[in-house]
């Protein structure tokens, strides 16, 4: 039996709250409760609670779930920066964690100095950091600025040499949290490469949190899914996939905006809500806008994307003008009939062609959601999307030749 390194029982934590604390959730309580819609001023948010779990030597095991539900905090409680509320962790192995780009630099340390720190702190004696540098620093490739202070690196460099020192230290567990996010495509590829090495071939472990599912799927053998700080899904990686995105889809029939953070650039137009109704295969959207001013030739860019996050379709609205109120409504209907049974997210954006250029008024990530039940032929009742794809192109034609 494959040896467990990482045993979590009824873990819980708690944190106490107070009326100067500056997260939006507890905000949002404290502004609640004066408003007289709560009982009394929060006092405390249970972050986990009753995870238990069991992790064994190398296994890479991707942690997922919305901003909130837990993931950083379960890291923390492993790495030890934390303490759980309540519950057991057995930890069986050196722990070394990368939650941000250089965890445990000291800034006033050159690059060198902060080797030979975190290999002290992993319990490792100077000759064994000595024999590993060589190939830290070729991993890193920061060897001209070795000894120069952290302080002065770049965000780019901080990261390598971050990485390269966890990848390479004497521990069992790895715990990264999105650390490859300010990487580029090379070095990403080449971390993603390491990881897999070091599991593999070393039996060493490790929980990695992410929001990109390539990185995932390339790296990961076992998926854990985290939603209000409990696990609500443990398994096959794809299947932990579908089951994160789902969590991102919320079919409704009217939507909201007006709070809900968005990337707009010229922000002279701004949707506010939507709603959407459907009949056959025609999805209706209703749109109210507010703009600043006066504007010709604007378009709506709704671009679809699968349960698994992937875009598999694009639409453009015909030209329409923003009035420069605060309230306009827009009825759009878009053919649906292309893609195949499923569920489905679209981010909506106004747009608007300057030269060869669009320039992006608002936009909205995943802004809507909807569900598409066809009848299907016999022989394609079974629709494998992720072999086929999700865009249903009409029927051939076949001509009989003599």
């Amino acid at each position: 039996m494959t040896e467990t390194v990482l045993r979590l029982e009824g873990v819980g934590k708690t944190y106490r709250l107070g009326k100067t604390s500056g997260a939006a959730t507890i905000q949002g309580r404290w502004q609640a409760w004066r408003k007289g819609e709560g009982g009394g001023p929060p006092t405390s948010f249970q972050a986990l609670q009753d995870i238990n779990l069991d992790v064994h030597k190398g296994e890479r095991v991707a942690l997922l779930g919305r901003n909130g539900a837990g993931k950083s905090t379960l890291l923390k409680l492993l790495a030890r920066i934390t303490a759980p509320t309540e519950g057991t962790i057995y930890i069986n192995g050196k722990i070394s964690s990368m939650l941000e780009v250089g965890t445990g630099f000291h800034r006033e340390l050159t690059g060198r100095e902060n080797i030979f720190l975190s290999g002290a702190i992993l319990g490792m004696k100077p000759q064994e950091i000595q024999e590993k540098l060589p190939e830290i620093v070729a991993f890193s490739q920061c060897e001209t600025f070795l000894d120069t202070p952290v302080k002065r690196y770049s965000s780019g460099m901080y990261l390598r040499l971050g990485f390269a020192v966890t990848a390479h230290l004497d521990a069992d567990i790895f715990l990264m949290d999105e650390v490859l996010a300010v990487g580029d495509m090379a070095f990403q590829k080449k971390c993603l490469d390491k990881m897999r090495e070091i599991s593999q071939q070393q039996g060493k472990t490790i929980l990695y949190v992410s929001h990109n599912m390539d990185t995932v799927r390339s790296l990961c053998d076992r998926c854990i899914v985290l939603d209000g700080g409990q696990v609500v899904y443990d398994g096959d990686v794809e299947q932990g996939i579908d089951h994160y995105m789902m969590q991102r889809l919320t079919v409704q029939d009217s939507y909201d905006f007006t709070d809900v953070p968005r990337k707009g650039t010229a922000q002279m137009v701004r949707m506010q809500r939507a709603r959407v109704s459907q009949k056959e295969h025609w999805l209706n959207l209703q749109l109210d806008l507010s703009s600043k001013e006066s504007r010709k030739g604007l378009h709506l860019r709704l671009t679809v994307a699968n349960a698994r996050g992937t875009p598999v379709a694009t639409a453009v609205s015909q030209p329409f003008a923003s009035d420069g109120t605060a309230e306009q409504r827009l009825t759009l209907t878009l053919d649906t009939d292309a893609l195949v049974s499923g569920t489905y997210s679209a981010d909506l954006a106004v747009v608007e062609p300057v030269g060869d250029k669009q320039q992006r008024h608002d936009f909205l990530e995943h802004a809507i959601a909807f569900t598409l039940e066809k009848e299907e032929l016999p022989y394609r009742v079974q629709w494998p999307q992720q072999t086929w794809g999700s865009v249903r192109l009409p029927v051939m034609r076949v001509e009989h030749r003599a």
